[in-house]
């Protein structure tokens, strides 16, 4: 899967923080699934950590707070 890489998995774990923060602080019952609000945002914060450690890894601590590079156009 030559799509799948590091920025789509960011984009995926943006999209499962927005879903589960929004549900969960906007007063969705998590509790169908088995999950409390607090336990709903527990989780997207592991995944939020996840995001960052990823960052490290992936770009090193110092790639972490350069400056991006620019956008190539197509």
């Amino acid at each position: 899967m030559t799509w799948f890489n590091t920025n789509a998995l960011h984009n995926l774990l943006n999209t499962l923080i927005a879903i589960i923060c929004g549900g969960a602080l906007a007063g969705f019952d998590w509790t169908m699934f088995g999950v409390s609000d607090r336990t709903a945002l527990q989780i997207s914060g592991a995944i939020a950590l996840a995001k960052i450690i990823i960052n490290a890894v992936r770009d090193g601590p110092a790639g972490m707070v350069a400056p991006p590079p620019p956008a190539e156009e197509q």
